[in-house]
């Protein structure tokens, strides 16, 4: 055995000092950068507009914006924009469609007929007929959406995310470049893929005022829906994915949200929506609306969710139409919360599964699997305190409550999973 002097012994250390730190150096120099610096400046510079007249749907306009370039090639959007009158600038809405989805003129209408200017734009390089119909190919459309982030392995800038991102943020300035529009409030919204695109947004675009993600949510991951299936994906393949998951950008966002869903939907389940609240507590609110379905219509029916339009009339409007807020969340057994609201709570219910919150085909030709039944109880009001208490059943494993007031709007709890069997 060669007996080590102390110099020895010295450059030894030394020499794994040195190691260490230049393992360290590697490392921090492979590590991504935050996508806020890896986009294109151009997404917050007004882009060139190409009217299309011939595509008008009413007094809600069509027409292309450019945006980047994608495999060398320009490319454009393909959007509808429509501006009531008013001899005011005004507040604005950017809605961002879902999976398989479009520009929707309809959606335009919807907040136009509520005072706001909206932007609608197609993601997946498609463009309708004259009747605002269909999804026509056109020369200068993007790359389109691969599965769910499947495309990860390409070049940033060839990633469907990276171009639609983008998109969303030229269309922003798009909007904020108009003499109509308020540049200081203008909110998004976003039905499931665009709930995952609004969500990611609220913590990437600082120039938004509220953001809006339905069904779509952040810890994708997690989902027990279809969302969270991964097939034959590897592990390394996985966690490349979750480069594009909405909790890197809004877990440090300061965006006010308003988190919507269903207590059951099939692509994502409840408990991803309650942890990305959780996440945003500080600026957030909750929504989960029972055996909600699953669509652009059901995600944006001013009937069905009235809690999106009395939150963006708060934030951009500033009336008093605001949902209340829990400040005590109920925790394992102890089914106690208190909450504030400006509009009297009206009944409190308690959904409950007697199970860990499970998804599976209840029936063999569903397409998606879903959660049991939910059971459900009444909790006891106490107006004077703000305060509502329940006796959850011992056999309950899994809950969230839900209050509504005077108005019929919803406020809902975080989801609690008991972990006390």
């Amino acid at each position: 055995m060669v007996k080590l002097t102390n110099i020895d012994k010295q450059m030894s250390i030394l020499t794994r000092i040195g190691f260490v730190l230049f393992s360290a150096i590697l490392n921090a120099q492979s590590v991504e950068k935050p996508l806020i610096e890896l986009l294109d400046s151009r997404v917050y510079q007004t882009p060139q507009i190409y009217w299309e007249p011939t595509k008008n749907q009413g007094d809600i306009k069509a027409l292309f914006y450019e945006t980047l370039p994608y495999k060398g090639k320009p490319t454009r959007a393909f959007a509808y924009l429509g501006i009531p009158k008013s001899d005011k600038p005004l507040p604005a809405m950017i809605l961002v469609h879902g999976g398989g989805g479009k520009a929707f003129h309809e959606w335009v209408k919807l907040w136009n007929d509520r005072g706001y200017a909206a932007i609608s734009m197609s993601l997946e390089g498609h463009m309708p007929d004259e009747n605002g119909k269909g999804k026509l190919p056109h020369e200068y459309s993007g790359p389109s959406r691969v599965g769910r982030f499947d495309d990860v392995d390409l070049p940033l800038n060839e990633q469907w995310m990276y171009h639609a991102v983008s998109d969303i943020m030229i269309g922003h300035s798009l909007l904020e470049s108009l003499e109509e529009v308020d540049p200081d409030r203008i909110g998004i919204t976003g039905i499931s893929w665009g709930g995952i695109l609004s969500s990611l947004m609220s913590g990437l675009d600082t120039r938004l005022k509220c953001a809006i993600p339905v069904y779509g949510a952040g810890y994708l991951y997690e989902s027990k829906g279809h969302f969270g299936e991964h097939g034959n994906s590897t592990l390394d393949f996985i966690e490349k994915k979750k480069f594009w998951d909405p909790s890197h950008q809004f877990s440090t966002g300061s965006v006010p949200t308003l988190w919507v869903n269903g207590d059951s939907d099939g692509h994502f389940s409840i408990n991803i929506t309650s942890r990305s609240f959780k996440t945003t507590s500080d600026r957030a609110f909750l929504t989960i609306h029972q055996g909600m379905k699953h669509g652009h219509g059901a995600g944006w029916n001013p009937k069905e969710v009235p809690e999106i339009y009395a939150f963006a009339d708060q934030i951009l409007k500033g009336k008093d139409t605001g949902l209340g807020r829990i400040i005590k969340q109920p925790s394992q057994r102890n089914v106690r919360l208190v909450y504030e609201s400006k509009f009297p709570i009206k009944e409190a219910t308690v959904y409950y599964l007697n199970e860990k919150l499970t998804y599976r085909k209840l029936n063999p030709e569903s397409k998606h699997s879903r959660p049991g039944p939910w059971l459900s109880i009444q909790a006891k009001v106490s107006a004077s305190n703000n305060k509502v208490e329940a006796q959850l059943p011992e056999t309950a494993m899994t809950y969230y409550v839900n209050l509504k007031d005077s108005r019929g709007h919803i406020i809902s709890s975080s989801l609690v999973e008991i972990n006390d069997k």
